[in-house]
């Protein structure tokens, strides 16, 4: 059975048809969505995007490493405090495995290591559905450094159309399973929701604290970008979370909604930097 892909990419297009998304329309595995997020994109290839470097960014783009397997970007919050996808945690919980690297292009380089002290994911998270998919990482150490920089929360909701810019280590080949060493970035524009729920049904039901972006066929994120961001002018607007294959002519790359799960981060923002 062809299974729902969960990802994190981007600018990918298919070579022929979207044989992924056709498979997926007569049969989806999703009794737990999120199970199946270590699965790698087949029958895809990323053709668009460009090569860009953390700097070029703004330093907010953090990569995450469980066992010292890049597993899931994240957006730098504040210097203890990392923002990213609470599926990336799921069969990782040993917290003193994980480590935060800052300040790469390149995903092997070294960067600014810092290991993970604690993590919030909300009690709303549900792995069938994804629902608030969302984690807050403290570090053990403030994160500085000159090539770093930081994002804020979305300050407003955007309308369809938008233009926003999501960057990571994804796919870009075809015969590839494993993140690219090389950071890319590419611009979609938000979807109406209205629009992205009927793509979906039956199949999946989208909740509240999600959004589209995307171009089908063209532009997307795709694996190994989970948990990055979703920018606009410097402020974080979504989280990437999942999709059925990527840059499908059907279905349309999901976000985790900043605005709906604000009030959860700035909380537990709050709660993480009063301990010691």
């Amino acid at each position: 059975m062809q299974r729902l892909l969960l990802y994190c990419l981007l600018a990918v297009t298919l070579t022929s048809t979207d044989v992924l998304a056709q498979d997926l329309n007569e049969t989806i595995d999703v009794k737990k969505l999120a199970e199946v997020v270590k699965s790698p994109a087949f029958q895809t290839r990323v053709v668009g995007g460009e090569v860009t470097t953390n700097g070029k960014l703004g330093g907010y783009l953090i990569a995450l490493r469980y066992e010292l397997n890049f597993i899931c970007g994240g957006t730098l919050l504040h210097d203890l405090i990392v923002l990213t996808a609470a599926h990336c945690f799921l069969g990782r919980m040993k917290i003193r495995d994980w480590l935060a690297v800052g300040g790469v292009s390149k995903l092997n380089d070294r960067g600014i290591q810092r290991e993970v002290k604690e993590v919030i994911k909300s009690a709303q998270f549900r792995e069938e559905d994804m629902n608030m998919d969302v984690a807050i990482l403290r570090l053990k150490r403030p994160m500085r450094g000159k090539s770093l920089g930081k994002l804020i929360l979305c300050k407003n909701h955007l309308e369809p159309g938008t233009e926003l810019r999501v960057s990571g280590w994804g796919l870009t080949d075809i015969y590839e399973s494993g993140p690219q060493k090389l950071l890319r970035t590419v611009t979609v524009p938000i979807v109406d929701k209205n629009t992205c729920r009927a793509s979906y049904r039956p199949k999946v039901n989208l909740t509240d604290s999600m959004f589209c972006a995307g171009v089908l066929g063209k532009r997307d994120a795709c694996t190994f970008d989970s948990g990055g961001p979703l920018v606009y002018r410097n402020q974080v607007c979504g989280i990437v979370s999942f999709g059925i294959g990527c840059a499908s002519r059907r279905y349309y790359g999901v976000y985790t909604d900043i605005m709906y799960v604000k009030p959860f981060i700035e909380q537990s923002i709050k709660v993480l930097l009063a301990k010691r």
